[in-house]
């Protein structure tokens, strides 16, 4: 060993708006536990946006994929773009042999997410879904005590996702459209799935109701267990909140959730009284989806959110967009 430096992995950030943003400017700077990484270009059509995520870390800027891979030395791409432009994106920098972080929900169609899933398997490349749920210590405490049996026999599980969205969420008008990436249902519901995913396990078959910025899911599961799950762009809702809640013999656990302060974590009550473990922002997640996935690049690991989970989380979603189009009826959710 001659004591130098590891050569850090070199990413291309992909998309300069409001996750692209976020990520340049609080994530690459901070991000080290999965190993050294180097954000070296960014990629967006809009040259002052693009300049403005690359003044973070000094990468350079250029408005497609394509220049930034062949003008740049790039090992992984990290995808941070509206919803229907995934997939070819995925797809383009997985035929160049990078390694693709791409943000929820993994695409727009569970063809489109199972090409992007085979590819990335054929080239031998790691394929990770920016999905915060499962990386928050909250859901992990859940899982576990859940494991353990300290509530008893899971009965039921309740979602709730409610916020007003506003801001730099709302800037480029996609999100709330009727277009291809546009509705709560995409948008959202792949976050609401993931989370009782992670607590209740796969789901077989949905219902939904509701509309473009309105939705409530019920979930049957393979366990036997039933979910429901509302979310909504039409609510204050507290900065902290239950998002999910398991009922049990023994009690109940909520998993809240903090988007200001740090007061997210596991919280189970029993009739022997209430214990808290965690002290956690939601915004830490973003950090520790691209750590994990620099990890699993660097080391050959299995990402937390494998492109596999992401597809998962979408069959459901596009399940329930279905079941929009057919009054309610329970639509069984696809398998691979």
């Amino acid at each position: 060993m001659n004591g130098s430096s590891p050569t850090p992995t070199r990413v291309a950030l992909v998309g300069c708006g409001a996750m692209g943003e976020i990520v340049a400017r609080d994530v690459y700077p901070a991000a080290v536990r999965g190993g050294p990484v180097e954000l070296v270009a960014v990629v967006d059509p809009d040259d002052a946006r693009a300049a403005a995520a690359a003044r973070y870390t000094g990468a350079r800027n250029h408005r497609t994929l394509a220049d930034a891979l062949a003008q740049e030395d790039i090992d992984a791409v990290d995808i941070r773009v509206p919803h229907h432009l995934h997939a070819a994106l995925a797809r383009e920098a997985i035929g160049h042999g990078r390694h693709v972080l791409i943000e929820k929900p993994i695409a727009t169609t569970v063809a489109d997410a199972a090409s992007m899933v085979d590819a990335a398997k054929s080239a031998g490349v790691v394929l990770a879904v920016a999905e915060n749920y499962p990386h928050l210590k909250a859901v992990r405490d859940a899982r576990r005590l859940l494991a353990e049996g300290r509530l008893g026999r899971a009965l039921a599980i309740q979602g709730t996702r409610a916020y007003r969205i506003d801001g730099v969420w709302v800037r480029d008008g996609w999100r709330k459209s009727d277009g291809p990436a546009g509705g709560i249902l995409l948008d959202q519901g792949t976050h609401q799935v993931s989370l009782i995913r992670q607590l209740g396990g796969p789901v077989t078959a949905v219902s939904a109701a509701g509309s473009l910025d309105t939705v409530t899911l019920t979930l049957r599961l393979d366990s036997g267990l039933v979910a429901q799950s509302l979310i909504t762009w039409h609510s204050p809702g507290p900065w902290d909140q239950a998002e999910a809640s398991v009922i049990a013999e023994g009690g109940r656990l909520d998993v809240v959730v903090d988007y200001e302060g740090h007061t997210g974590g596991c919280v189970t009550w029993t009739p022997g009284g209430t214990d808290r473990q965690g002290a956690e922002n939601y915004y830490d997640s973003h950090r520790l989806i691209v750590e994990d996935w620099i990890d699993a690049v660097r080391n050959g690991t299995g990402s937390r959110v494998p492109g596999a989970e992401g597809l998962e989380d979408l069959a459901v979603v596009a399940a329930a967009a279905e079941s929009l189009d057919h009054d309610g009826a329970f639509i069984p959710v696809g398998r691979r």
